[in-house]
């Protein structure tokens, strides 16, 4: 998978080599678009569930949210969706995106 962005926190930086990402980041985020939104919310949650991703984020333009998913190996354990306001990571400390840049013109 490649996803649109995602981050590895310093802890986990010796995943990163000269070739590849060799295991999961800890936060995968995904813009939705009417081609890819079902494969995103559906399959890629599915994998990066598996493969050990803490974070998922679903943005979707079209809606103006943003759908915070906390995983696990099951699955999604939390999901938050925001629609006005900050969005927050709740594994990444300190993360903080105001939902009107994300969407900004």
């Amino acid at each position: 998978m490649q996803p649109d962005i995602l981050f590895i926190s310093n802890e986990r930086s010796g995943i990163v080599t000269e070739r590849n990402i060799s295991g999961a980041p800890d936060l995968v985020i995904e813009v939705l678009s009417p081609i890819t939104a079902d494969r995103d919310k559906e399959l890629k949650l599915r994998l990066y569930s598996r493969s050990g991703v803490r974070e998922y984020w679903l943005v979707d333009p079209e809606q103006e949210s943003v759908q915070v998913l906390t995983l696990g190996p099951g699955g999604a354990e939390d999901t938050r969706t925001h629609t006005v306001g900050s969005v927050r990571s709740s594994i990444i400390r300190g993360l903080k995106v105001e939902h009107g840049l994300i969407f900004a013109n």
